[in-house]
């Protein structure tokens, strides 16, 4: 008698984590089915609020290369949009009525963008920007738009910005902190990147908030009144203001939720079938709390990748340093480490002035946690990559040394790497691995 097959490893998402969780295992060998809402495979979202605004009708790239052999193994089925899930049956219910039995699941559904919740935010003109329909439907009305205001200065909101500003737009920005980055961007780099924008005629407006999205007779948007009493002229609206973990899924099905899917650094959640990486996880170290939530490109991807591996019974864990970046007008700005939450009242920052822009080094008890820095063009990456190696061996700095390094980017990255070498340290990531690990999950 023929045995029965064996259940498919399942995999619900279509962005970086999905996509790259899927991957790994259909490398392996492993049959996946994956699961996704949109009518794609897992693609790029990094370039929908950069190249895909600046150039309309571009093509978003795929995150798997077209012809890799292990793609037989994955049975992508799109427009499915997953709405139960029992762990114990081990089973998926689509809005359609399938269902699909799985050996083990991985859920990658990414986060929502919160919504802007002001009277006449619910009607047209007002964008938000998650999924390549979102910026489709926000490239269109760029063309037919003369005045966009962008709701909230963090890194959406501002490579909105330059993508609006350099199609020809007039436009503010409006943030309610005291100023542009706050979350993970240093002031002095953030300080940069603000004048970038004013040169770019890009005018912002911070410790202010909307108070409601005004409309004329027929519902045309006409303005935005803010919190001060300004009214500011517009015919587009983007709010940027955040998103929010997609934990629905997993809270339904009885799994250990806070702000976030709950995860161990192996992607495990409190069900032994169930794994979960990417934008709706948090992270959690035994005797953690609260864990991290991480919302990149890059961490999104290692995260599937490890959450695969232990699907298959390995033993990976997510350790990585975690690296992003961001691209606004011709600069580009890098980031990498995250400054314990405890600790932050104690980091120290350390300003280096580089060829057309500056790094910041942030240190708690002279050791090194995070790097972020900007520069015309990419050539930022070279230290700022150069910093993961020493963030993760919890290494010491010689300051002066990068003070003495002074303008030259080779310098000081050759300082930050000594400082990796010296530190001893057993496993520590070095640029070859971070730059490897980059090249798994950014597409081909």
């Amino acid at each position: 008698m023929t045995p029965p097959p064996t259940p498919p490893y399942a995999v619900v998402g279509g962005g970086p984590a999905a996509g790259a969780g899927a991957r790994a295992l259909a490398a392996a060998g492993a049959d996946v089915v994956l699961l996704t809402a949109e009518d794609r495979p897992p693609y790029d979202r990094t370039v929908l609020s950069k190249d895909f605004l600046l150039t309309p009708g571009s093509v978003v790239p795929p995150v798997w290369p077209p012809d890799a052999g292990w793609r037989q193994h994955i049975d992508v089925r799109t427009g499915a949009t997953v709405v139960a899930l029992d762990p114990d049956a081990r089973e998926l219910t689509t809005a359609s009525g399938e269902r699909v039995v799985f050996e083990a699941v991985l859920l990658a559904p990414g986060a929502e963008p919160r919504r802007l919740g002001v009277p006449g935010a619910d009607g047209p003109g007002v964008h938000h920007l998650r999924d390549v329909a979102d910026a489709a439907r926000l490239s269109e009305a760029m063309d037919a738009a003369r005045r966009l205001v962008v709701v909230g200065g963090g890194v959406i909101g501002l490579e909105v910005a330059a993508a609006a500003a350099m199609r020809g737009l007039d436009v503010e920005v409006v943030e309610a902190t005291r100023r542009v980055l706050g979350r993970g961007v240093p002031a002095a780099v953030a300080d940069r990147l603000l004048a970038l924008h004013a040169r770019h005629g890009v005018s912002v407006r911070t410790s202010t908030s909307p108070d409601a999205v005004q409309r004329d007779a027929s519902g045309a948007l006409t303005g935005v009144l803010l919190a001060d009493g300004v009214v500011l002229p517009a015919d587009l609206v983007v709010a940027g203001i955040g998103v929010r973990p997609r934990e629905e899924l997993a809270v339904a099905a009885g799994l250990t939720c806070d702000d976030g899917i709950l995860v161990d650094p192996s992607g495990r959640t409190s069900h032994p079938a169930v794994f979960a990486a990417g934008d709706a996880v948090r992270t959690r170290r035994p005797g953690e709390l609260p864990g991290i939530r991480l919302e990149s490109f890059t961490a999104a991807g290692r995260q599937g990748e490890v959450a695969a591996h232990a699907m298959l019974g390995g033993d990976d864990a997510f350790t990585d340093v975690p690296w992003w970046w961001s691209d606004q007008y011709d600069a580009t700005l890098q980031a990498i480490g995250v400054p314990p939450v405890r600790a932050r009242e104690r980091v120290r920052e350390e300003v280096v002035e580089v060829p057309d822009g500056l790094l910041v080094l942030s240190f708690v008890d002279d050791r090194l946690v995070a790097a972020c820095g900007a520069t015309s063009g990419p050539a930022i990456a070279r230290p700022v990559r150069a910093a993961g190696p020493v963030i993760a061996a919890g290494a010491t700095v010689d300051v002066a040394a990068l003070r003495a390094a002074g303008h030259d980017l080779a310098a000081l990255a050759s300082v930050l790497r000594s400082a990796a070498r010296a530190s001893g340290g057993s496993g520590v990531p070095g640029e070859a691995q971070l730059d490897a690990a980059v090249a798994r999950v950014e597409p081909p």
